[in-house]
């Protein structure tokens, strides 16, 4: 039972640290943002705010199931 506690503890520590970072990047990206040309880091930037709301526990969907 300890163990499994701390198996939960260390994946929440985990998705924490990666929100953090998936956070960071999307503001980065944001940066390099131009008035055309850059439809591919609209759709990085969207993905990644799906995966960042995945870890913070919303509704499981494609391609995060």
């Amino acid at each position: 039972m300890k163990n499994q506690a701390k198996a939960t503890n260390k994946k929440l520590i985990n998705d924490l640290v990666r929100v953090d970072v998936l956070e960071d990047e999307v503001e980065y990206y944001k940066t390099l943002l131009q008035p055309h040309d850059t439809g591919h880091i609209h759709t990085t930037i969207s993905f990644i705010k799906s995966r960042i709301n995945n870890l913070k526990g919303a509704k499981k969907e494609w391609p995060f199931d």
